[in-house]
């Protein structure tokens, strides 16, 4: 009698059910299917799936797509923490270990109820916990695995500490010796899991139409030969009079570990008396990973009417026994009489390739004429072994690369390596780009061809990435070694890629701009009453554009444009501990930016296209390095115009013949670290939101707060960006709510501000200073002054956009501020000139020694050799020796009178 819950609905069948339909749109449901699904691999409605036990979904159409995809693998998040899923209960202990069986491991329980446990597994280390299934073994010891979000700890599976099974072996504890020892075959597997489901879905048995009685049992692993347990089975069958023992088939999972250990566990068998072979999904355990128990998970989704061989036919475990017999092949003749042959003994080919120790041999049928028979003809083409992974195809480049693993005999390591098209479609230049890793061709352009062909068919394709960060196409961060996709996080596989559904993609350079370490339980946001502290609503300012930084596309996409931020301050002023601290929330250490006048343009076109949906920083050179180099190139600040819009930074040529051109957006933030403010056109200058950070209000507990974050390793806050990415909806949500609330509310908060343009930039910085608190347990408060913040920045770039330098401004007003000190009859006045009301003199010496005189700080004489021409307040004249009014000559910069400001000069400092 079978299990009634197995053939009922999991508790979150529904739910599965649901997201299913969301995600493919299936247009029909009959009886026991879900039908007619926008298939991702070939985008016709051909994708179908059980309705009542969601396992597999496939595309109807095998021969021509053959999209296959465990809902496992589709919605990982719905079985990712199976005690929130089906929590235990006072009357069911067991209920989240039966529900994983069941729901990812499509197992019957019936028969295996009781003979396992629900336990607790806590990583002390880690200070993280999580259920378990236990199933005891001989030797008294057990194996239990854990099922609550595995991915979080080092290994997902564990033995009784101390304990042994060594030399025994796992059986359903239905398949007691009694009924072991009235069977044809025991299949030897790897995992439990394997074991039990491969036992389930067998055919049943039948002498009369020659179907075999068989079971499955483990060895917990490849390293276990169960000598005790196929004593014990000896032993039984003796005793009960039968004559011989079962066939014993070694099935490992594929993988040169399991495809040796089968070599070694057939032979030892065979040794003791025993009837063994081998079993393997696929020759030689190659191709992807694909287990026992996943086969078993698309036996019981496999349609009645589908093409194609059931996994678990009697037909399929044939070819998998001659699988296992090709595996076991000990010289190359004998691999090749079995190739030639093939499964069914019935084929008769007459040349084919073949892979027999990591070498590739070719095979010739030759007929002898005088003895009328054929032979075979073996030659080595290949003192390696290698396999096409997948195809990298550049859409934007035109170009087609393919990334092959060669495997060699022996020790020497495998290596991983692209290859060009032209390489893999021409024998020479194939031979020169193998033996750059030891490898030797001496094949023919046939047969290169013939495998190329075989080896390309039904290939996955790969799309390279030119930058680091988010790629709308993809809706993924891809940052490394991880990406961050509809909030799950994906590490990247064995091939060295990201698998999305039917996309893969992969960073196209070694270079990893980003270093990561996240931890879902340890996320620790401690440094935030540090970073508030020490720099106050500047500190929150900084955070959300660095965050607001990582959604970019999403909010250009919606309004248009995302302003850059300008941060200025003296030297020690802290900026730069600061913005450093903010690149490692990002994982990025011991980085500030890029200085723009140091770069070709070239250069400075690729360090903006390099990420995407992460800030560029261009920070300030030393001045008098600048001043030597005469030969640097001098930043024009109104490039930075297209970035406004995400528009491309630079146009390149195709290589091709005609006038094709190549313009990939802008598609991150920018951020300005200067000790002054810049000097642009008035468009720049309102595309910036700019603070200035001093030291005043400096105390013991600021510089205390500003030496802690600048301790914190990057090991330790660089998983912020994970934890922001993964809240991708929340904050976007929150983001765009507060968005337009403030877009609305700034120009009534704050009297006489009227820019369109500075609301907008700025209502943007404050809606994502906002959504922190979705993100980060920031106190009200905080907000609240940060907000006031953003709104007085504003209001100064308001006043400063069109107007003078920031630099101007300040001489100005000091140049004002000591005439207002002065007296009528005052002999050394700071206006020199004898008509003072018409014009103004003033000499940079002077200006100084009165600063100086009066507890000002001049404005650095270089820049304003620099900046004083451009004056707009007072129009510049010349620089020339003037008649001054005391009856001497000095050198003095000529000015036009104008009107002094009607505000002190501390008015601006006071504010910030």
């Amino acid at each position: 009698m079978s299990d009634p819950q197995f053939s009922a609905r999991p508790e979150f069948n529904n739910r599965i059910v649901d997201e299913l339909k969301r995600k493919f749109g299936f247009k029909k449901l009959t009886g026991k299917y879900m039908q007619q699904g926008k298939c991702p691999g070939c985008d016709k409605y051909t994708l179908w799936c059980l309705a009542e036990r969601p396992m597999v979904v496939k595309c109807d159409r095998q021969d021509n797509c053959g999209y296959d995809e465990s809902v496992r693998a589709i919605l990982p998040d719905l079985f990712e923490d199976w005690s929130k899923r089906a929590p235990v209960t006072p009357d069911d202990p067991n209920a989240t270990a039966d529900a994983y069986l069941r729901g990812e491991r499509g197992l019957d329980l019936t028969g295996l109820r009781g003979h396992f446990s629900q336990e607790h597994y806590h990583d002390n280390a880690r200070g993280i916990g999580s259920a378990t299934v236990r199933f005891p073994l001989p030797n008294n010891t057990w194996w239990e695995r854990i099922i609550d979000r595995p991915g979080r700890f080092d290994r997902k599976a564990r033995f009784k500490f101390g304990g042994s099974y060594a030399g025994h072996w796992w059986a359903h504890p239905l398949d007691g010796m009694d009924v072991l020892t009235g069977l044809d075959e025991v299949w030897l597997m790897e995992g439990i899991f394997d074991a039990a489901a491969s036992r389930q879905n067998f055919p049943k048995g039948d002498a009369k139409l020659g179907v075999a009685l068989r079971t499955a049992v483990s060895v917990m692993s490849t390293n276990n030969y169960p000598e005790h347990a196929l004593a014990a089975l000896a032993d039984a069958c003796a005793k009960s009079g039968r004559k011989g023992r079962p066939k014993l088939v070694f099935a490992y999972d594929v993988g040169p570990a399991g495809v040796a250990a089968c070599k070694a566990h057939v032979k030892r068998a065979q040794i003791d008396g025993w009837d063994a072979t081998a079993a393997q999904v696929r020759p030689d355990g190659e191709g992807t990973k694909l287990d026992w128990n996943d086969l078993a998970l698309r036996h019981a989704d496999w349609k009645d009417d589908a093409p194609g061989l059931r996994p678990f036919s009697e037909t399929a475990l044939q070819l998998y026994q001659w699988n296992g017999a090709v595996t076991l092949a000990s010289t190359p003749r004998e691999k090749a009489r079995l190739i030639q042959k093939g499964p069914d003994g019935l084929r008769d080919l007459r040349s084919f390739e073949m892979r027999f120790d990591n070498r590739i041999y070719w095979v010739k049928s030759v007929f002898d004429k005088e003895d009328n028979s054929s032979d075979l003809s073996i030659e080595e083409i290949a003192n390696c072994a290698f396999r096409i992974l997948y195809r990298e195809r550049d859409d934007a480049a035109d170009e087609t690369n393919y990334f092959i693993q060669i495997d060699f005999p022996g020790r020497q390591p495998t290596d991983k390596a692209r290859f060009t098209a032209a390489c893999c479609a021409a024998s020479g230049e194939f031979k020169k780009r193998l033996f750059a890793f030891s490898g030797m061709w001496s094949g023919s352009q046939d047969q290169l061809d013939r495998l190329m062909r075989g080896q390309t068919r039904q290939l996955k394709t790969v799309e390279p990435l030119h930058f680091t960060g988010y790629s709308a196409k993809h809706k993924a961060w891809v940052l490394g070694d991880i990406a961050v996709r509809d909030g799950r996080v994906i590490p990247i596989n064995k091939e060295s890629c990201f698998d999305f559904g039917r996309h893969s993609v992969k960073l196209a350079t070694t270079e990893r701009l980003l270093t990561i370490d996240w931890d879902p339980d340890k996320a620790d946001f401690s440094w935030l009453d540090d970073l508030w502290t020490a720099w106050g609503p500047r500190a929150m300012v900084t955070l959300g554009f660095f965050t607001m930084s990582l959604f970019a596309q999403q909010i250009r996409d919606a309004q248009i444009s995302l302003a850059f931020l300008e941060i200025t301050g003296p030297p020690g002023s802290g900026k730069t501990t600061l913005i450093e601290f903010c690149w490692r929330l990002l994982g990025r250490a011991k980085y500030e930016g890029t200085v723009p006048g140091g770069n070709t343009a070239a250069g400075m076109a690729r360090t903006f296209q390099k990420v995407a949906n992460l800030p560029v920083g261009l920070i300030e050179g030393e001045r008098s390095k600048d001043q030597q180099n005469t030969r640097q190139r001098t930043f024009d600040w109104s490039e930075l115009l297209v970035l406004y819009n995400g528009r491309s930074a630079r146009t390149v040529g195709r290589k091709s013949g005609g006038t094709e051109t190549f313009e990939p957006p802008f598609l991150g933030s920018i951020f300005l670290m200067q000790n002054e403010r810049i000097d642009a056109v008035p468009a720049v200058l309102e595309r910036l939101m700019s603070f200035h950070i001093d030291k005043a209000g400096w105390s013991p507990a600021t510089k205390a707060a500003a030496r802690r974050i600048e301790k914190y390793p990057i090991k330790d806050v660089s998983g912020y960006i994970v934890h922001a990415t993964r809240s991708e909806e929340r904050f976007l949500k929150a983001y765009f709510d507060r968005f337009a609330y403030h877009d609305e509310a700034m120009p009534r908060r704050v009297a006489d501000l009227h820019n369109g343009r500075l609301i907008h930039n700025h209502s943007q910085l404050a809606a994502a200073v906002d959504a922190l608190g979705q993100l980060l347990p920031v106190k009200r408060e905080w907000i609240a002054e940060t907000i006031k913040l953003i709104d007085w920045m504003a209001l100064d770039r308001q006043h400063s956009t069109g107007a003078d330098h920031p630099l101007v401004q300040r001489f100005w007003e000091q140049v004002d501020y000591l005439s207002s000190l002065e007296t009528l009859n005052s002999t050394r006045p700071i206006n020199q000139h004898r008509k003072p009301l018409e014009y103004v003199a003033i000499s940079i010496p002077m200006y100084e020694e009165k600063c100086r005189n009066h507890g000002q700080q001049p404005v650095d004489s270089a820049q304003l050799h620099k900046l004083l021409p451009g004056s707009k307040r007072r129009k510049f004249i010349d620089k020339r020796m003037v008649n001054c009014s005391d009856g001497t000559a000095r050198h003095c910069w000529l000015f036009e009178a104008g009107v002094p400001l009607a505000v002190g000069i501390d008015s601006a400092d006071d504010v910030l």
